[in-house]
């Protein structure tokens, strides 16, 4: 595993993840869909928030060595980043939705689609990055 190229990636995608979803859920998602059910502004805990995303960006790019096959840069990785979309969000969003009353079903909805596209394009970022990390680390 080349560890700088890890250590890129992760800041990389660290930066995009944030600036993307301050950027959606600020100009883009129906302001219909917001929860009133947040926290008060005093009690909200922003560093816990990045450390998420900084663990969340960290696994991602980890995991593209493990899970990639080296093939094409651009294919490989928007397969590996929608797939992991799409089993973190989509079932996350369910979950939410039928487990709490803050917001309607198509809310939860777009929140997956956003972020498996947006996963989908950190894939393709990290294959770059790492650039054939798959397969000269096999």
């Amino acid at each position: 595993m080349n560890t700088k190229k890890l250590i890129i990636s992760t800041g990389v995608i660290f930066a995009m993840y944030a600036i993307m979803d301050i950027l959606f859920y600020t100009y883009v998602f129906p302001e219909e869909y917001v929860s009133t059910a947040v926290r008060p502004e005093q009690e909200q805990i922003i560093p816990l928030a990045l450390l998420g995303l900084l663990i969340a960006s960290f696994m991602f790019s980890y995991l593209y060595s493990e899970m990639a096959k080296g093939q094409h840069k651009f294919r490989e990785g928007i397969k590996y980043g929608l797939a992991l979309g799409v089993f973190m969000y989509l079932p996350l969003f369910l979950i939410f939705y039928a487990t709490r009353d803050t917001r309607p079903l198509e809310a939860w909805l777009t929140n997956a689609a956003f972020h498996i596209v947006q996963f989908g394009i950190f894939g393709i970022v990290v294959a770059h990055i790492r650039d054939g990390a798959a397969a000269k680390d096999s």
